[in-house]
């Protein structure tokens, strides 16, 4: 099982980064062929992938209501607040709520996704396997947009800090 494990997951890696085109018939034989250990993976991935959105969304929770709105209101109440780090605060805010909602979105999909009989169905699998790819993607682009937003707070607390 275990030597079946890497050519499993270098197939799933294939998949999940191609762009979006009309399966092969290498593909589609890969698939039915390795239709349990990719279940078995996406699975995983799954569990994974639940640990990982719980402990960001706290993550980017905690940042916004523990450091970023009190020091924000901290500001105002000192007169020292400008109105970047206010559309900071509400950029992130926006953003961590896409964030949310993708993976939302992303879940249902993969959900679905595990639920195909990759056996009898290679084609509806793998067209869902390439939207559940583009939702990942879309996530990782929300992640990056929330770490920029945190660097952007970073530099105008410290410019505030400078001023002082």
């Amino acid at each position: 099982m275990k030597k079946y494990l890497l050519p499993v997951a270098v197939l799933i890696a294939m998949f999940i980064s191609l762009p979006a085109l009309a399966i092969s018939e290498t593909q589609k034989n890969s698939i039915i062929d390795n239709c349990a250990s990719i279940k078995q993976t996406l699975e995983g991935i799954q569990k994974t992938d639940a640990r990982a959105r719980v402990y960001l969304g706290s993550y980017y929770e905690t940042i916004l209501t523990k450091f970023i709105t009190p020091l924000n209101v901290r500001l105002v109440e000192n007169n020292l607040s400008t109105a970047e780090l206010v559309e900071n605060q509400n950029n992130f805010a926006s953003a961590k709520t896409v964030f949310t909602n993708d993976y939302i979105s992303y879940q249902q999909n993969l959900e679905e996704l595990v639920a195909i009989d990759c056996k009898t169905e290679p084609e509806s699998f793998y067209d869902k396997l390439i939207k559940v790819r583009q939702k990942r993607k879309i996530m990782e682009q929300d992640v990056l947009k929330l770490r920029s937003f945190l660097s952007e707070h970073i530099k105008l607390v410290d410019g505030i800090k400078g001023k002082l």
